[in-house]
């Protein structure tokens, strides 16, 4: 064969291939959109914008209205008009009548099977994603592409909460890291009383930080998800909460706050006040979010910040689940991998999707490090695989935001959170090994054995149900803790005032259940 023959052959092939692996024949296709927050669109003076757009065809039109970050209303009114963008965020498990209200009345549109089948990468992520494939079953067929927290689902199986706890304190009174309720009860008593920072002043307590709403996902310490509805192997369902397992860590709770090793303030203090109270060097443990990136902004950000003399790694541990008792293993909350998607306007056109389905393919796929920038520009992959941030010669790495107003454009796929976790991918200017590390050892203790939940009845939108999240079971269990009575009684006194809300939605969850097969 001719050389020339070979070279147009071998053009050709390459150019066939990109159209394939981009879904893009030569027109560009204006889509509206609306991400997890407003961004702009320019291609001439913006060079992510005008790569989407010179390889994948798209014209993103921004809406001029957030609707992801606005109340539910908002959207709705949308919908019912005609006036969502052709693709948007949405928060269908906050607001479950994104899906059980927006599908019947045809105010988001199916994704055909054939478009799915054209994407293996789109096509595992619905297929093992369990809240897809839930609404699949409900309504047979696919109505939103799953933004998880992390594109890696082996990352973060369980809840990304944490009790942050100063290491150095337990070696300077010999103890072992607590990992049950009890453990950290013996803890927190004795950050409170034996002086953990040998100062000779009684200046130091045990357990801060946001509250009871975090708190009560280790709570799973059961066995039974505490936030979530159950069911039990005979079939009946409960909501976690009024479970009588509960009542082994309210009893814990309750001597840590009698003896004064629990804040007192603990169910009113925010979460940014519980960080300035443990980056103080006042309480020995803090509850919060506790995924790579929240470990860095509490190591680095609040106790680094406030403790520039030292390494905050040091200093200060995690502990990512509790048993109850001594002995019993730790268990959190398993994490529910969807509860936010992304949608499709009825009227959006097919060829439209199938281009924005090539995009979001691209971004599981080949492009999942674009958030990070453009390759060989803000970021290199390197020959072992890993990924290196470009700096400048200052030693910083580029403000994408502003360097690319439309980098929210690129996540649609999930919220970036593997980014922060993956030892393989440089993310933070300082202490970026001891981030991972730190999140690598607590994933593996929490990913063990998390408590899954019963996702379905989130997706029920009925009074009965969602009325009932008007008893504020955070409130009781706090009146639990700091109440006199004993905490069994107390609890069983919560379980029958909550029998007006729980008992007829209950009987709902019940009848959708057999409904669906739950």
């Amino acid at each position: 064969m001719k050389l020339w023959k070979l070279l147009a052959l071998t053009a050709a092939l390459i150019l066939a291939l990109t159209a394939t692996a981009f879904a893009y024949d030569g027109d560009v296709l204006d889509i509206t959109a609306n991400s997890d927050d407003i961004f702009s669109w320019d291609p001439d003076n913006d060079a992510m914008a005008a790569y989407i757009r010179d390889n994948f065809g798209i014209n993103f039109i921004p809406s001029a209205v957030d609707y992801y970050n606005n109340d539910f209303a908002l959207t709705n009114t949308a919908a019912g008009d005609g006036e969502l963008p052709e693709v948007f965020t949405a928060d269908i498990l906050y607001y479950p009548q994104e899906i059980t209200q927006f599908i019947p009345e045809e105010l988001v549109a199916e994704i055909p099977q054939k478009l799915i089948d054209k994407y293996p990468l789109v096509k595992a992520r619905l297929e093992n994603d369990a809240v897809s494939q839930l609404v699949h079953d409900m309504y047979d067929g696919y109505y939103f592409l799953p933004k998880p927290d992390s594109a890696d689902p082996t990352i973060y199986l369980a809840e990304r909460k944490g009790l942050f706890i100063r290491k150095d304190w337990l070696e300077t009174l010999g103890l072992e890291m607590p990992s049950t309720w009890e453990e950290l009860y013996e803890v927190a008593h004795a950050f409170t009383y034996n002086d953990p920072d040998q100062n000779g002043v009684d200046d130091t307590f045990g357990l801060t930080g946001d509250g009871l709403g975090t708190l009560r996902y280790f709570f799973a310490s059961t066995g039974v998800s505490n936030r979530y509805w159950n069911k039990t192997e005979n079939g009946e369902w409960f909501y976690g909460a009024l479970d009588d397992s509960n009542i082994v860590p309210l009893q814990w709770l309750r001597k840590m706050y009698e003896d004064g090793s629990l804040d007192p303030d603990f169910a009113a203090t925010t979460w940014r006040q519980g960080l300035q109270k443990f980056s103080n060097n006042t309480f020995g443990i803090c509850v919060r979010n506790a995924d790579a990136d929240w470990i860095h902004q509490v190591l680095v950000d609040y106790y680094g910040a406030a403790n520039p003399d030292c390494n905050p790694f040091d200093r200060v541990s995690l502990i990512g689940a509790l048993g109850n008792n001594k002995g019993d293993q730790p268990r959190m909350e398993a994490y529910i991998s969807c509860m936010v998607a992304v949608q499709f306007a009825p009227e959006i056109t097919e060829e439209k999707m199938d281009r924005f389905l090539a995009y979001y393919e691209y971004l599981l796929g080949e492009g999942k490090y674009m958030r990070l920038g453009l390759e060989n520009v803000d970021y290199t992959l390197e020959a072992d695989g890993s990924v290196k941030l470009v700096r400048d010669e200052n030693g910083k790495a580029s403000d994408l935001s502003t360097k690319y107003p439309s980098i929210t454009a690129t996540h649609w796929t999930s919220w970036g959170f593997e980014m922060q976790a993956l030892p393989t991918v440089e993310y933070y200017d300082k202490y970026n090994d001891e981030t991972k590390a730190l999140n690598a050892a607590v994933c593996a203790i929490r990913n063990q054995n998390p408590v899954y939940p019963q996702v379905g009845p989130m997706l029920i939108d009925d009074v009965a149900v969602t009325d009932a999240s008007a008893f504020n079971i955070t409130s009781e269990y706090w009146a639990i803790i700091t109440g006199t009575d004993s905490v069994e009684n107390m609890f069983h006194e919560m379980q029958n005032r909550a029998q007006a809300y729980y008992g007829p939605a209950t009987q709902k969850v019940t009848e959708i259940a057999e409904q669906y097969g739950w």
